[in-house]
Formats: C-alpha cells, structure tokens, sequence
C-alpha cells in the first residue's frame, strides 16, 4: 500500500471513528499503530478523544518502554 493511499485512509478512519479497517481481499482488520519515539517499536492505540464521532487524537502506548505518546497522522500507520 503507498504512503499516500494509506495516509488518506488513516484521515478517513479518524473522521469516521474507526481504529482499524478490514481488507476488502481477506477480511484482516489493519489496526492503528505509531513506532515509539524512545525506543522504535510498534505501539498501539492507548486512548482517544473524540469531537462527535470524529476522533480527534490519538495516543499510543510502547509495549517495551511504557510510555505513552501523541502521534501525528503523518507517523500513523496500519499494521
């Protein structure tokens, strides 16, 4: 998937609500994640907030470190 096509589902994902997507071809739900900016791993979604339906930030938490962290969408990606 191109940075760019990705990118742009991540925003409609956002606007929508959704923290994963599924794979019209298997069905595989892509969920949300960010790399970790201490260590570089993976992290997933911790919590959001939302404005209506929109959620309107994101914060993730390392598995390895602990800490939470704001990502941009720009340093989102699916997973």
């Amino acid at each position: 998937m191109a940075k760019e096509s990705e990118l742009q589902r991540i925003k409609e994902m956002l606007s929508r609500g959704q923290l994963s997507i599924p794979d019209p071809a298997t069905g595989f739900h892509h969920s949300l994640y960010a790399r970790c900016p201490k260590r570089g791993h993976d992290s997933p979604v911790h919590r959001t907030e939302r404005s209506g339906m929109a959620i309107t930030r994101v914060v993730f938490r390392c598995p390895i470190c602990g800490e939470d962290f704001d990502a941009g969408v720009d340093s989102m990606f699916l997973r």
